[in-house]
This record gives C-alpha cells, structure tokens and sequence, in this order.
C-alpha cells in the first residue's frame, strides 16, 4: 500500500476504517482521505487495527514510505531544481 487513501480503503472505506480506529467523526477520515494523510499520531493505532482486521502491508515502515511518496510526489524534482544558473 503506497498511499494513506489506499490504506484506508484497505479497511472497507472511511467509516470502517473511522470504527476500525476510533475515531468518532467520518468527517476527519474523510478529510484524511482527500488530503491523503494520517496524522502520524494515529499511526500506531491504524497498524493495530489493520493487524486484528487481517489486513496485510499496514505498518510504521508502510506509512513512513506513504508518508515520503506524498512528499516527493508534491515536489517533483524537475520544479524544485532550477535549470538557470545562480
């Protein structure tokens, strides 16, 4: 799983994935999805809950890497390094 919104739907969508984790309002999950983030203070509870659903490739590492592909995906190399000189 590479990204937060594959990792949620991974739970059956966002109000499963809300139960599943714990959180009470579908409009922050809804929110993390579109935005394609989890804040990593809910981490450890998303690997837990993705352990005892049996849902396999959701750890710490899986969303760190997510994680990191967000960031790199929001700043493709080519627009961050200037091709003039300085």
């Amino acid at each position: 799983m590479q990204t937060f919104s594959s990792i949620i739907d991974a739970f059956g969508g966002y109000t499963k994935f809300a139960q599943a984790v714990g959180i009470d309002k579908l409009g922050t999950v809804s929110a993390w999805k579109t935005r394609d983030s989890i804040p990593s203070s809910y981490w450890q509870r998303v690997v837990d809950a993705a352990s005892e659903a049996g849902i396999d490739g959701v750890s710490l590492e899986a969303l760190a890497m997510a994680a990191a592909n967000k960031r790199t995906s929001n700043f493709p190399l080519e627009q961050s390094i200037s091709s003039e000189p300085v």
